[in-house]
């Protein structure tokens, strides 16, 4: 009885998460690249019927009020609460729903591979259900907007493992966002007022 309970609760989290990524992976809609120096807004995908409960059904839009500031060697990617710092490097960003923004490798996509290095997802306070994630870290807890800022991160490869330099250039972007951390003093995500 009790192994059915567990195959059940495990096949559970398996979907929830499945459904949760599917809610954050990369479709073309909408897509962005860094290096594009654009104020406007991205506009939303639609959001996929299988996305989890952190898909609210208020109005919050992770982009609104978007802007991207280049300076020096970083960029500045100001969103819905947060600004989030990159290298001024190959990374793009698309917003794959109104509560999710992944951030990718150029590289690794261009080479027929989904980049992803980090999902920034914003979830109501009293939702926890990021904690089923394999791999995250919470970013922040917005000051301005009532939301929880989670980090989410890939399980898999997301390079071609058999091109050194697309590897390094990948590993370089994940190693920077892996400090994205609630405290860390040199997270690259922090809230905003």
């Amino acid at each position: 009885m009790r192994d059915n309970i567990r195959k059940l609760l495990l096949a559970g989290l398996i979907l929830t998460m499945i459904f949760a990524f599917a809610g954050c992976s990369g479709s073309d809609s909408g897509e962005k690249s860094a290096t594009e120096n654009t104020n406007a807004p991205t506009e939303a995908t639609e959001t996929s019927e299988t996305t989890t409960e952190e898909a609210a059904v208020d109005d919050y839009d992770i982009l609104d009020g978007f802007n991207l500031v280049e300076k020096d060697d970083i960029t500045l990617l100001y969103g819905n609460g947060f600004v989030l710092t990159m290298p001024d490097d190959d990374w793009g960003y698309e917003q794959t729903s109104p509560t999710c923004l992944q951030i990718y490798s150029e590289d690794a996509r261009e080479g027929g591979y989904e980049g992803h290095l980090v999902s920034i997802m914003a979830f109501d306070p009293e939702d926890t259900s990021y904690e089923d994630f394999p791999d995250y870290s919470v970013a922040g807890r917005g000051k301005t907007v009532d939301k929880v800022f989670v980090a989410l991160f890939p399980t898999d490869v997301q390079y071609n493992p058999d091109d050194p330099d697309q590897a390094e250039d990948y590993n370089e972007l994940l190693n920077h966002v892996k400090k994205i951390a609630e405290g860390m003093a040199d997270s690259p995500f922090q809230i905003t007022e």
